[in-house]
């Protein structure tokens, strides 16, 4: 009498499934984390740009603006805007959410710039949330 067969051990195929689900979900979490990143490189390079600075102090130093969203104002993380800057000429586009502690609104700006020109802005306002608009255009700058 040849003797009896061992019993098959259960759960192996649930290990199984559970090691590819593990797996799935860590591929997930890194894809996720570098869209993040990218994210973040992104809006902080266009942070850092010169028509960015400029339309943000702009902003601050409005007395009107200051009256609509109270200070300090602080500018939303995650925003929409491009600047393409090459050879000394570029444009820029960007809506950033920024708030006070009186409301939230809009920094809207749109400029353009030639070689050694200052940036010209067809748009620089702030939209409250309301439906009011602060044009910035003929703020003066604040000395350096």
């Amino acid at each position: 009498m040849p003797p009896p067969l061992p019993a098959p051990k259960s759960g192996g195929a649930v290990k199984w499934v559970l090691i590819a689900a593990g797996g799935c979900l860590t591929l997930l979490v890194v894809g996720g984390l570098c869209v993040a990143g990218i994210v973040t490189l992104v809006m902080g390079a266009i942070k850092n740009t010169d028509v960015y600075a400029e339309a943000f102090k702009r902003m601050q130093n409005s007395p009107q603006v200051q009256e609509a969203l109270g200070t300090p104002i602080e500018a939303g993380w995650l925003f929409q805007g491009s600047v393409n800057y090459k050879n000394g000429a570029g444009t820029a586009d960007m809506n950033v959410p920024v708030s006070g502690p009186k409301s939230e609104a809009q920094l809207v700006a749109k400029a353009a710039k030639q070689s050694s020109e200052a940036w010209q802005y067809s748009v620089l306002e702030v939209r409250v949330s309301g439906g009011s608009s602060i044009d910035l255009r003929d703020s003066a700058q604040s000395p350096p």
